[in-house]
């Protein structure tokens, strides 16, 4: 349920904006005309097109998701990112749209989107009175239009902005679970006829199970830029101020100013992105244990991932393992490279002491002859063709307190720590099928 929702919401959100923000003039006519296009491009990528009612300044339709093969294709072609199986799961889905010329005098054109039939496996995999109940409930909800984005198209065709209707349901069940959802906001910039930016704004959303659990995350942003041609080419913004996450009985977990960046490019038919985080604080409370981690940090980067493979793989059918194979080997046969420039936290409070924590960096590469399939058939022929090499730097303190554990008293009998700068230091190597921990051979 969690992947179809967040899957609805991408199509929903950029497939709205995308299609219905591509040029047109201030006459309602030409507005009616441009629209009159896109829905025709529609009905031959996967779509049809019902119910349709016109009028002088407005209309209303409904877009069914009808063949996912041909969604999953047109989708990932303009930027949203879906696999068939995801495509498959939207299948019966259908959306209203209703749209309105020159309604005030930002907006050239604006539609509000919701939906009002759900998808089919959604219909057919209900067999209990329960999920029968709780169906009924979504299906009311959906009459209330309790789902329901608007957005506006400035008059200029040069940008959009919109929002999502508050949500404040509650599912009565077996259990009962609340759902939250806060001022979600957006605007964006469009050029060329295509979207070049995004901006969102999320107040707080939650989820809330009594006696159970509770997820609440607050005042989340994210900023969207296009960068170059292609679906691929972006820059990337997200902060949110908190995540809290309370599992009963005990469990408590609470994450503070939380950032991250993260970028991508596509350059002669290879994928390379990077990625920055952040997090300022995580206070842990679990069975009377209470620690708080301070300044979490993690970057990534990878590259040379065959573009051309992994569009293939979105719509490769999963029970086919002989393409699906072919295609990982394609994917990972430019000589991928993945690093971790850093992965570290700085202190860790537990018990009124403040220890210092640890850094890692690490980086692997696989080289062009990398075969996928040798690691089952024959795994130590395939790690010659991977070069990897871990350091870890643990402070004193941090390496005492995790020794006090019998699992890792066991570790430290096969990797013996070097003495660096009041520190325990491991340097793990994978050169030429050899493994090693601080130059001592593993294998």
């Amino acid at each position: 349920m969690k992947k179809l929702g967040l899957g609805v919401i991408g199509i929903i959100v950029m497939g709205a904006i995308y299609y219905f923000a591509v040029g047109s003039t201030q006459l309602t006519t030409e507005l009616k005309s441009q629209v009159n296009a896109q829905l025709a491009l529609l009905q031959k990528e996967g779509f049809s097109i019902q119910d349709r009612e016109v009028k002088e300044r407005q209309e209303h339709f409904s877009l069914s998701f009808d063949n996912p093969q041909k969604i999953t294709h047109f989708l990932n072609q303009h930027g949203v990112q879906i696999t068939l199986e995801d495509a498959k799961l939207v299948k019966g889905l259908i959306l209203g749209v209703d749209v309105h010329y020159l309604p005030d005098t930002y907006t050239s054109v604006s539609f509000d989107t919701y939906p009002t039939a759900l998808p089919t496996v959604l219909n057919s995999s209900v067999t209990t009175s329960e999920e029968k109940h709780i169906l009924a409930q979504i299906e009311n909800m959906l009459e209330k239009k309790a789902f329901l984005m608007h957005v506006s198209i400035n008059k200029l065709i040069t940008g959009f902005k919109g929002h999502i209707k508050d949500i404040d349901e509650v599912f009565q069940g077996e259990t009962e679970m609340q759902l939250t959802m806060k001022s979600l906001t957006f605007s964006g910039d469009i050029k060329d006829g295509a979207i070049s930016s995004i901006k969102q704004e999320l107040k707080t959303f939650g989820i809330k199970v009594p006696d159970v659990m509770f997820i609440t995350l607050a005042n989340l942003t994210s900023n969207y830029k296009v960068t170059g041609k292609t679906p691929y080419d972006y820059h990337t913004q997200y902060s949110m101020d908190s995540m809290t996450i309370h599992v009963e009985p005990d469990l408590n977990i609470v994450a503070q100013n939380m950032t991250m960046t993260s970028t991508s490019l596509l350059k002669d038919a290879l994928l390379s992105g990077t990625m920055t985080s952040k997090i300022a604080h995580v206070d842990i409370k679990d069975k009377g244990q209470a620690y708080t981690l301070n300044t979490l940090v993690l970057d990534i980067n990878a590259g040379n991932l065959d573009i051309n493979a992994f569009e293939k793989l979105q719509q490769a059918n999963v029970n086919d393992e002989k393409y699906i194979n072919e295609l990982m080997q394609q994917f990972f046969s430019k000589g991928v490279y993945i690093e971790i420039p850093v992965f570290s936290i700085e202190t860790i409070e537990n018990r009124g002491k403040n220890l210092k924590g640890f850094t890692l960096d690490a980086e692997m590469t696989l080289d062009k002859t990398f075969d996928i399939l040798a690691l089952e058939t024959n795994p130590m022929s395939a790690l010659s063709t991977i070069d990897a090499d871990l350091n870890l730097i643990l402070s004193n303190d941090l390496f005492s307190l995790i020794m006090q554990q019998p699992e890792a008293m066991m570790a430290l009998m096969v990797f013996q720590p070097k003495d660096l700068n009041n520190s325990k230091a491991f340097e793990l190597k994978l050169k030429d099928g050899k493994f090693t921990v601080n130059g001592t051979p593993m294998m």
